[in-house]
């Protein structure tokens, strides 16, 4: 079985086809056998050109060479639909709406919502216009089938679109609009249009959003998934506002038919926010649109880069009970250059990555995921699907928590539900929405309260029996089933009589096997870090200057961004083209200068056009670091550790090993680190007894070792996060910043709480 993650690829700088094959071949030794091309800002080469369609077709070749897949994506950033402003240079090919109050009623505009390449470009284009899609798909889909036709069902499995909509110039007030949307509402309702319009008949909204999603499907998604479909390819991707029930209407008319419509459907879950009000309404609609072929989920984006593995099996198992069997990493940097362009977010599934073997590891989690997405389970209750509601509301903002409290109740509660739409099961009852917001169970108003009382079953608890939110349960048909901590305390809750600990991001399934006996393994460990710290220097808002202080003597040197300066105590420094420490990926974008001694003293560095993931200057050297924020920000050095004992915690990037002479004790059945998130290897003399990324920790030892004296060492590798500092002061203090919701890099830590011997 390959693995089902899929790397989304930001295509940016001018890759050659040796870059290329490389960074391929980084992702295969590391588990990664499929890969989604997305161009991005920070690309160099000119979208839709010969040039380009030679870079797509070297990541073909090497993939073909590596037997690994590729995924397309069908435009430039996103949404999709425009091919980066060739559709809508047509005005007629430009996305409509029409104003249905105040003032201008009537007034049919062609609006611009942005003006960044971040976001599309000047106008969005109108999806529910055949003749544009025509055009989009002559520009894109045809091309690529034009040169790599052959490949297509083999190497090429499907075609990524990226939010595509008919909303984005629908806001409060308006509707989208179509060319002949008068002549369909007269031919379907029997009214006319305007004289509707002016009279706000009841049904209007509702009538013009039906048209314009009938239109959209049409025009659009059926168009795009039957051209995939007579090439041999699937179409996947997903919609916009696809976790908030009442906006995915707005934006995309009948959301869940339209996004059933996918042969992959898919759903953007991009935060990995588990206390997120909209997450459990989000999977429920990709679980309803799930055909034969899967679902898939855009995952990670928004980071931190420096999420722990835990959490991310953890998403991956949360995907999987809800359908999701494809998973799509965002994002796979070639290189750090994007984040010239993209600069506020930043996560990486790269080899720039010091963790990133780990992978390996996580694909297998992965796979283990895909099984459990073939399962079935038996809902307790089915919601109906709040489409009717949202279509009559589709020209105003409509506040629909008490949908959002019900979901969540029901999922956190161990409750099974599942959306419905027009279909009438006999095999659960149903709850609704009504028209004035009240839940409606068996034809009768509820209260929140009384709705979850009615099917309240076996609810996990804490220890002293009260409910804690934060933990999923998912019983599937057969007896099996699934836990999982999303964001409860780590500690002992009830499960079935029984008390269980579960850790945070824990998985728990009925294979998990429980620990009957540890002794604590004491032992003072000897430290090798494996390659220099490296630390940013940061300059916020109309910073100039950034501090290096030390409290001892330390050899450093700075990495230099190109096409940037630093000046150390006002003099420019002189760099050395010999020596780069800095990951694959990021080397390529820095200079560094020659080592400098620092002794008890701090040392002003002055520069400028400092990029949160993307520093102006970092610096690198044998130290451990603390970081020191204020008006002008610094980093102070101090000396790493040499011995480690068990409870330490210390912040640094790369590798470090932890080393000991022990005595194995008869009987014991492994080793066991508790208090710690990151990729661990562990060896006993010279034998690799495992690898871990997710608790528990343990790793078997064979009967040959007994009373053995021998050296244990400890293996851990960081993330990348380690190197850009404090970013959450940065979030808090930075004058501009658009992701203020991406979560600090505070995971990495090396070290763990307790060794202990199993028995």
């Amino acid at each position: 079985m390959k693995s089902p993650l899929i790397t989304m690829t930001a295509l940016v700088g001018k890759p050659s086809r040796n870059d290329i094959f490389r960074y391929l071949n980084g992702l295969k030794e590391n588990g990664i056998e499929s890969v989604l091309i997305y161009p991005r800002s920070g690309c160099l080469i000119e979208y839709l050109s010969e040039e380009w369609f030679e870079a797509i077709g070297n990541f073909i070749k090497s993939a073909e060479t590596l037997k690994m897949s590729i995924w397309l994506y069908d435009d430039f950033n996103w949404p999709s639909g425009d091919a980066k402003g060739k559709v809508t240079a047509n005005e007629s090919f430009r996305l409509k709406s029409i104003k249905i109050d105040g003032d201008d009623i009537g007034k049919i505009s062609c609006k611009s919502k942005h003006n960044s390449d971040i976001f599309g470009e000047k106008f969005f284009p109108d999806l529910m216009n055949p003749q544009a899609v025509n055009y989009f798909i002559s520009l894109t889909h045809e091309e690529y089938y034009k040169r790599f036709g052959n490949y297509f069902g083999t190497v090429i499995k499907g075609i990524f679109t990226d939010e595509p909509s008919i909303g984005y110039c629908a806001q409060n007030g308006y509707l989208p609009y179509y060319d002949g949307m008068e002549n369909d509402y007269k031919q379907v309702y029997g009214k006319e249009f305007f004289d509707d319009l002016h009279s706000q008949n009841d049904n209007f909204c509702k009538n013009v959003m039906n048209l314009a999603s009938l239109r959209f499907k049409e025009a659009y998604i059926d168009k795009i998934s039957s051209w995939c479909k007579s090439h041999g390819i699937l179409m996947t991707g997903h919609l916009m506002c696809d976790n908030e029930p009442f906006y995915s209407v707005r934006y995309n008319g009948d959301f869940l038919k339209n996004l059933s419509a996918f042969a992959l459907p898919g759903i953007d879950e991009i935060a990995t926010c588990f206390e997120d009000r909209t997450l459990m309404a989000l999977l429920g609609g990709i679980e309803y649109a799930t055909k034969e072929n899967g679902a898939m989920a855009e995952l990670f984006a928004l980071g931190p880069c420096d999420m722990s593995y835990t959490k991310k099996k953890c998403m991956l198992y949360l995907a999987a009970c809800h359908k999701i069997d494809h998973y799509f990493l965002a994002i796979s940097h070639m290189d750090i250059s994007g984040n010239m362009h993209v600069c506020d977010y930043f996560s990486d599934f790269a080899v720039a990555q010091p963790d990133f073997s780990g992978m390996r590891l996580l694909s297998n989690d992965a796979k283990v995921a895909c099984d459990l997405a073939k399962k079935d389970y038996i809902p307790d209750v089915y919601i109906r699907f709040p489409t009717e509601i949202s279509l009559k509301n589709a020209s105003r903002d409509f506040d629909l928590t008490i949908l959002f409290s019900l979901i969540n109740e029901l999922s956190y509660r161990g409750i099974q539900w599942k959306y419905i739409t027009d279909e009438v099961p006999t095999d659960a009852p149903i709850i609704k929405l009504s028209d004035k917001l009240e839940l409606i169970l068996n034809g009768e108003a509820i209260s929140l309260e009384n709705a979850i009382k009615a099917f309240d079953k076996n609810a996990i608890t804490d220890i002293d029996g009260n409910f804690v939110k934060g933990i999923f349960r998912r019983r599937f048909i057969g007896g099996t089933s699934i836990i999982l901590n999303l964001f409860a305390p780590k500690g002992n809750y009830i499960i079935d009589g029984k008390a269980v600990y579960l850790g945070e991001h824990a998985t728990l399934s009925d294979e998990n096997d429980l620990i009957t006996k540890k002794e604590c393994l004491n032992a003072s460990f000897k430290v090798n870090y494996c390659n220099p710290n490296i630390v940013r220097l940061m300059y916020l808002n109309d910073s100039k200057d950034a501090f290096v202080c030390a409290n001892d003597e330390f050899n450093i040197c700075f990495a230099v961004r190109k096409n940037t300066s630093i000046k150390i105590d006002g003099i420019c420094p002189k760099f050395n083209f010999d020596y780069n420490p800095l990951p694959q990926g990021i080397c390529e974008h820095y200079n560094i200068t020659d080592m400098q001694s620092v002794k008890a003293k701090s040392i002003i560095i002055e520069g400028k056009n400092d990029l949160k993931y993307m520093p102006s200057a970092m610096v690198i050297g044998d130290f451990s670091a603390n970081i020191i924020n204020g008006d002008t920000c610094g980093v102070e050095l101090s000396k790493r550790k040499k011995t480690y004992q068990a409870g330490e915690k210390f912040n640094d990037f790369g590798k470090v090993e932890f080393s000991a002479r022990i005595k194995v004790p008869q009987g014991v059945k492994g080793v066991e680190l508790s208090g710690t998130k990151l990729y661990t290897l562990l060896y006993l003399g010279d034998e690799l007894l495992g690898e871990k990324i997710t608790a528990p920790y343990i790793f078997n030892i064979e009967n040959e070792l007994y009373g053995k004296e021998i050296e244990l060492k400890i293996v851990q590798f960081s993330s990348i996060g380690p190197i850009f500092g404090d970013v959450d002061y940065w979030d808090k203090n930075a004058k501009q910043s658009q992701w203020r919701r991406t979560p600090s890099t505070s995971e990495t830590f090396f070290g763990f709480d307790e060794i202990s011997w199993i028995y």
